[in-house]
């Protein structure tokens, strides 16, 4: 079967049988679990499963899935929304903000990630490819370096032009090199564009002479950025991403899986953070704030129940992020625990005013609920912010505010 993509979104759509074939739906499932035992990527239900908690793309042999987050809009543009929010918060080492901003469109995720990184790839590799000195042993016939006597005695006892030595020569086949060539061999194949082919097929030309190696954890944590590579960073932290994520197996041909996914909740954690800090200025904003204590213990005198809210601004509002639906069914749908907890912030932050629950708007307009503190002036409030473009957040947001 050619390649196809199929579009979902997280929490939203599901993928069953009808969708792509048995032996494809098994594929899928045995890569989640391989590459992402300890987190909720799927949730299963009989022959269908759909993506939770996460948002990006899977390359998983002849299918591509492309996870997107669900915010009511066109599927371009939720994805639009999706690239702004990765590039905004440095989720992803390599930027293409500002091709976002610009109006430059994107056929599919898998085609601006690669875009991006092998246009900084290139543009590094023009610069010069990096080299070091590495160390390389070999029986010449005149003496290079070091002789490694040991050696040189039991291959050349009888061989008098020979000398086995051991010499550093400055070259480019280091770890890398070799980094950077295992991550273009593995997207190689899931390349349709010829403009990205072409691209990728000048990095390697850079890199002919460097081996092709198959890299584990260890050998990744072998290679080490400083101030002679440090051009190089946002590209090796790129093809590590590649690397670490895929998966090469067997199927008739060797093919190869591998994906970029993100997680929801913390992506729109940090895109709010972002915001925030432009509408309210940096020193205003305390993230993850860990220094309340809702009880104190009589008998030790100890605190006890650390307070964690996402933000604390200017000492006077306490905001809580929720990547969900603020509303179900023409309602407003909320989490019980979710006001206890923002009930507790709000008794233990003296100063503070104002509890804010924040989602993204995903639903048409609704009236959404403030509550009063009883006998007090404070409030618990429900609030939405649009999240297809970083201008809107940030109007969102002053608004909320101010």
């Amino acid at each position: 079967m050619s390649k196809e993509t199929i579009i979902v979104r997280e929490s939203y759509d599901w993928i069953s049988e009808e969708d792509i074939t048995p032996v494809q739906y098994e594929e899928l499932i045995r890569y989640i679990e391989e590459k992402y035992p300890n987190d909720d990527v799927l949730d299963l239900k009989y022959k269908r499963c759909r993506f939770i908690n996460f948002v990006g793309v899977i390359q998983c042999s002849d299918v591509r899935y492309e996870i997107l987050p669900k915010i009511n809009l066109s599927k371009e543009d939720e994805r639009k929304a999706l690239l702004t929010m990765l590039s905004v918060t440095n989720f992803l080492p390599i930027s293409f903000y500002e091709k976002v901003k610009n109006g430059s469109e994107f056929s599919d995720l898998l085609s601006a990630f690669l875009t991006a990184f092998l246009e900084r790839l290139l543009n590094e590799l023009k610069k010069g490819v990096y080299k070091t000195y590495e160390t390389h042993t070999d029986n010449l016939y005149v003496l290079k370096g070091k002789l490694q006597l040991k050696e040189h005695i039991g291959r050349n006892a009888f061989i008098k032009t020979r000398a086995y030595c051991s010499f550093d020569e400055h070259s480019e086949n280091n770890l890398l090199n070799q980094l950077f060539k295992a991550a273009l061999m593995i997207i190689r194949k899931n390349i349709n564009m010829q403009s990205l082919k072409l691209q990728l097929e000048r990095c390697l030309g850079y890199l002919e002479n460097v081996d092709l190696i198959r890299f584990d954890s260890a050998t990744i944590n072998q290679i080490k950025l400083d101030r002679q590579n440090e051009r190089f960073r946002d590209a090796a932290l790129f093809a590590k991403l590649i690397i670490e994520h895929a998966s090469i197996y067997s199927r008739g041909q060797r093919s190869s899986s591998f994906s970029f996914l993100f997680p929801m909740n913390l992506l729109f954690e940090k895109y709010i953070e972002v915001a925030l800090i432009n509408v309210v200025g940096f020193d205003r904003v305390i993230s993850q704030h860990a220094e309340k204590r809702l009880l104190r213990n009589k008998k030790s005198g100890k605190r006890n129940i650390l307070l964690k809210p996402d933000f604390v601004i200017n000492e006077e509002i306490i905001l809580d992020t929720k990547w969900k639906s603020a509303v179900y069914q023409g309602r407003s749908n909320y989490n019980q625990a979710d006001i206890y907890q923002m009930y507790a912030y709000v008794t233990a932050y003296k100063q503070a005013t104002r509890c804010i629950l924040l989602y993204p708007k995903q639903e048409a307009e609704q009236e959404l609920p403030i509550w009063e503190v009883v006998d007090t002036d404070k409030t618990i409030e429900m609030h939405t912010v649009r999240i297809d473009n970083f201008e809107r957040t940030i109007e969102d947001l002053r608004e909320i505010l101010f």
